[in-house]
This record gives structure tokens, C-alpha cells and sequence, in this order.
């Protein structure tokens, strides 16, 4: 039977298709009334989670992602660490905090980490003690690149940019990774935090020394 397909921004704004075939009955399509662009394989905004910014390496020394924070959009941001490969065995993977948005630079200062980890082929795990670094914060220690095929670095985590008033930037980062020794090891918590209240606008990832051999990070905004 004919049919027609109504098109509905939801606010009463409509408009009616009308099919001559056969559509069994007729249907109804709700827009969102805000601009975006959708298609099936491409789409963005998935209800909620809003891919914001992606970067793939290719012997790049960093991958950094500056101004993706607002505050009146988005209550925190996960992290999406995609098979990364240092070029160097023996690493660690760094993140700095950054400021001053499109004009990005680095936020200086003590960073603070706490870690607790699982060596996942055999039964042992340990945890680490508050540990310091100046001017970047380490995410993960002694990653491998042999074998890093099987088990390269691979992440999700959230971040929290801070307001500077009474909450400050920390990251939050779950992985898995192969360490130069060949030992496959889980994170299961491990957290980032610079001291001092402070407000990030982006983030940079980058490697203890050599460059990020392949690999790639995607960021996505979790609506308010």
C-alpha cells in the first residue's frame, strides 16, 4: 500500500513525503533540531558520546589535541588509545596537560601518578606509590616494542579537564601493553593528576624518548 514518510524536527516542524510504492505503513523520522551531519558510516554524535578528535602516528614524535574542551557542553571526555608502538623498546607513555586553547602550550609542574597492575600471563601484580614528575605524568612504564604486534598499547580512559576553582585536571587510563622485558601487563588503575587546581583546555601524549612508530588516539566528549 502507499505511504508516506514524515520528517520531524520534534518542536511541531514537519514535512510529509509522500512514497507511491509500498511502504507497509506510514512512517515517522525525527530530527534533532540542532546542525549536524550524519551518515551511516560517519556519524558523530552517537546519543551522547560526540567523537570530538582523532590522530594517527606515523613516526611522530607527539600527537596533541588542544582546545577540544567545553565545559558547557561536555562533563568529561574518554580517551580512546588505538595499538600504539613506540619506536624505541623501553619506554614510558607520557600525557601533559594543556592550556591557553587553539594557542596551546604545556602546563608546567608537578604531576602525580598511582598505579596498580596485574601481570596478565602469570599470577603477580603490584602497586605503585604516589610518584612525582616535573612537567608531564607517565601513564606507563617500560612499554615494549617487541612483539608489540600481538600486544601493543592499548587504553581507554576518561579526563577530566578541571575547572581551576575547586576541581583540577586528571586522567584516569585502564591498558594493557607488552614491556620491553616481553611481560604482557594490565593497568587496572591508574591515575594522573597535576597539583594545585588547574583548568585544562587539551592534552599531549608522547613517549619517554624516540617516536610514536604507529598507532593512534581518538577523543570523544560525553554530553552533559
Amino acid at each position: 500500500m502507499p505511504g508516506s514518510i514524515k520528517i520531524d524536527d520534534g518542536s511541531g516542524n514537519y514535512t510529509i513525503l509522500t512514497n507511491a510504492g509500498s511502504l507497509g505503513s506510514d512512517k515517522t523520522i525525527t530530527i534533532p533540531n540542532e546542525t549536524a551531519t550524519l551518515a551511516t558510516t560517519t556519524a558523530t554524535n552517537l546519543g551522547g558520546l560526540v567523537k570530538l578528535a582523532s590522530s594517527t602516528a606515523s613516526s611522530s614524535s607527539e600527537l596533541v589535541f588542544d582546545n577540544f574542551v567545553d565545559t558547557s557542553i561536555y562533563s568529561s571526555y574518554y580517551i580512546a588509545v588505538d595499538n600504539i608502538i613506540p619506536a624505541t623498546n623501553n619506554v614510558n607513555f607520557r600525557v601533559v596537560f594543556r592550556t591557553g586553547g587553539a594557542s596551546g602550550a604545556d602546563k608546567t609542574g608537578t604531576y602525580s601518578r598511582g598505579y596498580a597492575y596485574n601481570y596478565l600471563e602469570t599470577s603477580s601484580s603490584s602497586s605503585g606509590a604516589r610518584a612525582n614528575y616535573t612537567d608531564y605524568g607517565v601513564l606507563a612504564d617500560n612499554v615494549g616494542n617487541a612483539g608489540a604486534s600481538v600486544h601493543a598499547l592499548q587504553a581507554i580512559g576518561q579526563f577530566f579537564p578541571g575547572n581551576g576553582t575547586n576541581s583540577t585536571a586528571i586522567i584516569q587510563m585502564p591498558m594493557t601493553q607488552r614491556q620491553s622485558s616481553g611481560a604482557v601487563v594490565g593497568y587496572y588503575q591508574n591515575a594522573i593528576i597535576v597539583e594545585n587546581l588547574y583548568a585544562a583546555t587539551g592534552l599531549r601524549f608522547y613517549l619517554g624518548s624516540g617516536n610514536i612508530a604507529s598507532g593512534s588516539i581518538h577523543i570523544f566528549g560525553v554530553k552533559k
